[in-house]
């Protein structure tokens, strides 16, 4: 019959289209799998390469964060001695005045660097700031007075022992207020500004003095 064989196309038909749509679907299915990558996994890394952060600190050698310029006025009086008694004409004073210049930071070579990617975190440990160098300007040194002793004159050794005491002076006096505390300070400013580049914006660093 005409309209039997009618509708037998039109199955026909509409089975084709959806067995070629089972396999478009398949085929679809099957391109997207592989195209899908599958995620990173990081154990036990972090994305900070500690050891070459703690080699590019430690690469810079002295940290002076702290330069002291002073002046100041050596009055000494020496005589020659037999036991407690002066021994006469051999009373000599000089006065001079001498400029002199002393750093203070930190050896970046005792610094340690730790990372924590759990906390985001880097911790600097630096070591306390001591006296880096510590010169006089002898050209800088004006005598005010000096009187020779007649058996006692001024002598080039006098000066290198007077130089000698007048530094440890120095140090000792400045050992005693702050300028070892700002140092640090200074330096832990300075080692945020220069790893500041080097590390994610995610991390906290933190300076931590020894």
């Amino acid at each position: 019959m005409p309209g039997s064989k009618s509708r037998n196309k039109i199955v026909y038909v509409l089975v084709v289209v959806v067995i070629v749509a089972l396999l478009i679907v398949s085929i679809l299915i099957n391109v997207s799998g592989c195209l899908r990558v599958a995620p990173i996994e990081v154990k036990n890394e972090t994305v900070v390469n500690v050891s070459n952060l703690q080699q590019q600190i430690v690469s810079i050698g002295e940290l002076a964060t702290i330069e002291y310029n002073y002046q100041n006025v050596i009055n000494e009086t020496d005589s020659r001695m037999i036991g407690e008694w002066n021994i006469p004409f051999t009373q000599k004073t000089y006065i001079i005045l001498v400029e002199g210049t002393m750093k203070i930071g930190i050896d970046t070579s005792g610094i340690l660097v730790t990372a924590s990617e759990d906390t985001k975190t880097i911790s600097i440990t630096i070591p306390k700031a001591k006296i880096l160098s510590h010169e006089l300007d002898e050209g800088s040194v004006q005598v005010l007075e000096e009187r020779s002793g007649l058996f006692n004159p001024v002598s080039i050794k006098d000066w290198t022992e007077l130089a000698a005491t007048q530094k440890q002076e120095m140090e000792d006096k400045v050992s005693k207020t702050d300028m070892f505390t700002r140092a640090e300070d200074e330096a832990a400013k300075m080692l945020k500004a220069l790893i500041g580049g080097a590390v994610p914006e995610d991390y906290t660093v933190y300076v931590i003095t020894s």
